[in-house]
């Protein structure tokens, strides 16, 4: 075992944050923390990365066990420059290499016998560390990572969310601890790097232990699943859908099971009253004994836990066109965002916008809103459109005022009615009273939703609405978005949501954009097959013109097995490929000594993106070969 976890125990004054809490991670898996906010994740990361002390139990590592922890807050250190912080995943071995350095300038000069026996001491530990790669190394994981060479002397004090995530991850690659701890690795970053921080996870040589709510990741990386709740913990089997499964199935067994007992309980209950003290009081006792001991031993039924209520549907209905853009552009300095930008959006559409950070996809929607100026061209808002705005990270709220001032003042709610808009937002009792400043991210973002739920708008515009909400609080978000009847642009790398809610997509990228008529899933493929025909080349046309010309007999043979043909060249293509990445899992399931992990799992990642385009091309050589087979049927 990596970490052996037994009967922790946390509380914080009166409450009780974790008690009994037991699992064990064993090495390569890849586990996942879940749980409703506020049930203890982060606190039990923090006493595993010890940051704080339990109160009861015991945590225990592998001998030699090295731990990485990726924090949800300030993942990296403020003072460094981005080259140092990540200079730090391999400080050992940079500081043995100017240790070194100074032996060799005393050998120069004549060096004492202590001197020579701590250059060849030092010189084998360097040599195990291989650390002449150590700078190379650094270098070569920054640019993985993202980050061009002009930036390695930036400050990480002027990075963006998204930027120190990325950065932390590169310190936490560099140093390849045995167990790898990250609390909401996905927050901050955009859908490439979260793509890519699955593969590493997945290929990843150690233990990883993380907390995420977003669905879609999860499903690709974990293989176990621990649950918090009510302060205890108990672990499932994954994947995904087979963790939900066994969580519901085991619910409703447990409310069987205690109903059962409630009858059982009731019905000794009422024989012991009936005839303690008369004729039969020694059958009475008897059934005493058996309902103290059955109470002992009842089950608890499942408690029913409150979850958001959400309800987005617009108020009144809007013109045909809601949106309208032409030519946008927009720089800041030397740096362009977008241009050239066409964009109509039509009522009852459900546009989803992604991008890499950096791209604009914020400062477009304030554009949108008209909060802010583009370069060049404009936007029109159709007749009787009422936008609704949710800023990413709730920057439009105002700190000092308590949740049911602001839907009071903003929305000009009765207080009442704001108590009870509050409620369905999990706001309870003394919740509504405090300042907004103190809530968590995810207080923050419902009270946002709960105002655009009061608004009533026709024009959705949401920026990262699932940052910081549980699982069931983004089900919730998205039931509420499929059901609203207004128009939807939503800016999301929650891949669940996306696919869930829009039917159409904005790609913003630093070298252009895209728009297409599906979903983020539906655009992904799209991508992934065009990239396919890029690499194969052009396929040569059919002889005597396009789709759609009469074929003769004999050229539409001859056009079929040509296909089928390359279909199974497709195929031996895609079987090779899957071949040769079930030999690289075995290798990085039990890596020889000496082996470059760096290569190994970037090769894991580029041989899985390799397969999803290997997949499109041969799933469109296929759909080619059976439209000609339908025409070849009907020649005959």
């Amino acid at each position: 075992m990596v970490l052996s976890v037994a009967s922790l125990r946390k509380q914080f004054g009166d409450a009780i944050v974790l008690e009994d809490v037991s699992f064990r991670i064993g090495p390569r898996e890849k586990v996942a923390l879940v749980g409703r906010n506020g049930t203890g994740k982060t606190t039990l990361l923090k006493i595993l990365a010890g940051e704080l002390e339990p109160d009861g139990g015991s945590v225990s590592f592998a001998r030699g066990a090295r731990v990485g922890y990726l924090r949800q807050e300030l993942p990296v250190d403020h003072g460094l420059t981005v080259l140092e912080e990540a200079q730090a995943g391999r400080a050992e071995a940079l500081s043995m290499a100017e240790r070194l350095k100074e032996l060799e300038a005393r050998l120069a000069d004549g060096a004492t016998p202590d001197d020579l026996e701590e250059y060849a001491t030092l010189h084998e530990r360097f040599l195990e560390a291989q650390g002449y790669a150590a700078e190379n190394d650094v270098r070569l994981v920054l640019a993985r990572m993202g980050f061009d060479e002009s930036e390695f002397d930036k400050p990480t004090s002027a990075l963006s969310g998204g930027e120190k995530t990325r950065l932390a991850l590169a310190r936490l690659l560099l140093e390849e601890p045995d167990l790898v701890i990250l609390d909401e690795p996905t927050n901050h970053l955009d859908l490439q790097a979260t793509e890519w921080l699955e593969s590493w996870i997945r290929g990843y040589p150690g233990a990883v232990l993380l907390v995420s709510h977003d669905r879609a990741f999860l499903s690709e990386v974990a293989q176990q699943f621990v649950l918090l709740e009510d302060g205890r913990a108990k672990t499932y089997p994954g994947p995904l859908e087979k963790f939900l499964r066994l969580r519901e199935e085991e619910a409703e067994r447990l409310a069987r099971l205690a109903k059962k007992q409630a009858e059982e309980i009731a019905r000794l209950d009422e024989y012991v009253r009936r005839f303690m003290g008369g004729e039969r009081t020694a059958q009475a006792r008897g059934r005493l004994k058996m309902l103290e001991r059955l109470k002992a031993q009842a089950v608890q039924a499942p408690r029913a836990e409150r979850g958001m209520k959400a309800s987005l549907k617009a108020a009144k209905r809007s013109a045909d066109v809601v949106l309208e853009a032409k030519g946008l552009a927009k720089s800041f300095g030397e740096q362009r965002l977008f241009h050239g930008l066409d964009w109509v959006v039509r009522r009852g559409d459900r546009w989803g916008v992604i991008g890499q950070n950096g791209a604009g996809k914020s400062t477009l929607v304030k554009i949108l809103l008209g909060q802010e100026s583009p370069d060049a061209g404009w936007v029109r808002l159709g007749a009787n459109v009422e936008p609704g705005w949710f800023a990413q990270e709730a920057t439009d709220l105002d700190p000092d005022m308590t949740p049911i001032e602001y839907l009071v003042d903003a929305c000009g709610l009765p207080v009442e009615h704001a108590r009870g808009l509050l409620g369905r937002f999990l706001f309870s009792g003394d919740d509504a009273l405090r300042k907004i400043g103190l809530l968590s991210g995810g207080e923050k973002n419902k009270l946002a939703l709960a105002r655009l739920t009061a608004e009533s708008p026709n024009l959705l515009v949401l920026d990262e609405p699932t940052n910081h909400l549980d699982f069931d609080s983004r089900e919730a978000l998205a039931k509420a978005l499929a059901e609203t009847t207004g128009t939807l642009i939503l800016v999301s790398h929650d891949r669940h949501l996306l696919d869930s809610v829009t039917d159409h997509t904005l790609d913003l990228r630093v070298d252009g954009h895209t728009l297409y008529p599906g979903r983020y899933a539906e655009y992904r493929l799209a991508r992934a097959r065009a990239e396919a025909e890029t690499q194969r080349g052009p396929r040569p046309e059919p002889r005597s013109g396009g789709e759609d010309r009469p074929w003769n007999p004999r050229a539409l043979s001859k056009e079929v097995s040509r296909l089928e043909k390359e279909l199974a060249a497709a195929e031996d293509r895609v079987a090779e490929l899957e071949s040769e990445l079930a030999a690289l899992e075995s290798t990085l399931a039990d890596p020889p000594a000496g082996a470059d992990l760096l290569e190994l799992t970037s090769r894991h990642g580029g041989l899985q993106d390799e397969i999803a385009r290997a997949l499109a091309y041969w799933e469109q050589i296929g759909s080619e070969l059976e439209r000609l087979r339908a025409m070849q049927g009907g020649t005959r």
